[in-house]
């Protein structure tokens, strides 16, 4: 009698023990896959999310872009690659820009910069980053250049750099007018002065 007592406990601590393994081999895997299942499922939700942000623009490479003013300029718009958003379709970022002004007397202004933004509509440009302007024998280097092709007017500013084969000037803006050829460097702020060096 107490054989068969023991032999049943014995009997009940096996079953709970098979149970026991059986659970952790089959269910507790499970849940580990189910697990893995959820983290690639969000993964690809996040990536899904990243997808569609992207497709809120267009990257365009080797972009070309020429239009001709009043005056008879022709401006040219050259870059490496650029952005258009679908919300802003007129409004076009730059890369690696080379830019010319043929004006009508067949000189010509290069403007180089690492970005700029592109109006489609108007052709205004502000180019950024490393700007460097070339016209006849001037050059002129800045963070930024303001090409406002409405107006026929070029605004250069922040650490402008002019140099010529006799001249360096150091200045906060310079203004150039297309339709008169005529340049004016300045300050920003009228206490201060510009800083010129050079043969006289």
């Amino acid at each position: 009698m107490i054989n068969k007592k023991v032999s049943q406990i014995l009997l009940l601590i096996l079953l709970f023990l098979i149970s026991i393994i059986f659970y952790q081999t089959y269910f507790s895997d499970n849940k580990k896959i189910v697990r893995e299942k959820d983290i690639a499922i969000t993964s690809e939700v996040q990536n899904q999310d990243l997808n569609s942000d992207e497709t809120n623009y267009n990257v365009i490479q080797n972009l070309k872009y020429v239009s001709k003013d009043l005056l008879g300029n022709t401006y040219i718009v050259v870059a490496e690659s650029a952005v258009i958003q679908k919300d802003k379709e007129n409004e076009v970022k730059l890369n690696e820009v080379d830019a010319k002004i043929i004006k009508k007397d067949n000189t010509t202004i290069f403007i180089y910069s690492k970005t700029a933004d592109y109006n489609k509509i108007n052709h205004n440009t502000l180019f950024k980053e490393k700007v460097h302007v070339e016209y006849k024998e001037q050059t002129i280097k800045a963070n930024i250049v303001n090409l406002n092709f409405s107006d026929n007017f070029i605004e250069i500013l922040e650490n402008v750099h002019y140099i010529n084969d006799d001249t360096k000037i150091y200045a906060d803006k310079a203004e150039l007018d297309l339709a008169s050829n005529e340049l004016k460097i300045s300050m920003v702020n009228s206490d201060d002065k510009v800083q010129i060096t050079g043969k006289y």
